[in-house]
């Protein structure tokens, strides 16, 4: 019985036009393969190691794109005791990229992650948390450069299918 109505439900779905938002008709990889290059600072190799982690399951052995990431760090300070130092700080990272595909134009934008932390007043602590949310920055990052890169080439390909 259950098995019946899964079918069923595939079959209404399919014949309402369901299609997946970013995948190309028909299956086949979101993004495709894509080569990253070099990114300076210890949020940039964060932030490589993850994208190349994340996009590896795209890898469908076509010639590869190349992402250049430009990228900036900023650390703001929030919460201020009576002494004037910080309690709390966020570190905002905005990335700049240029996607060059093998086919068509080259896609430019950006993609930000902000992140906020503790400063605790033991010794070192505050290097420790700031390369802890360093960090998580990057993660939170890479996660959406791959939503961001599978939405820009859905609609790169739903363009090229237009003309």
């Amino acid at each position: 019985m259950r098995v019946l109505l899964a079918s069923l439900t595939l079959l209404l779905l399919a014949a309402c036009g369901f299609q997946p938002m970013y995948a190309p008709p028909g299956g086949g990889p979101a993004i495709g393969p894509i080569q990253v290059s070099m990114i300076e600072g210890k949020a940039g190799h964060v932030l490589k190691t993850e994208l190349d982690r994340i996009l590896a399951v795209e890898n469908s052995g076509a010639p590869p794109a190349r992402l250049d990431i430009t990228l900036q760090e900023r650390v703001v300070q929030l919460g201020l005791r009576i002494d004037e130092s910080a309690t709390r700080a966020e570190i905002r990272l905005t990335a700049e990229y240029v996607l060059t595909p093998n086919t068509g134009a080259a896609i430019r934008g950006n993609v930000s992650s902000v992140v906020n932390y503790d400063i605790p007043t033991a010794a070192y602590g505050e290097i420790a948390a700031q390369d802890d949310a360093r960090e998580r920055a990057a993660e939170t990052m890479a996660q959406r450069f791959r939503a961001e890169l599978a939405l820009r080439m859905a609609q790169a390909r739903a363009g090229s299918a237009a003309r």
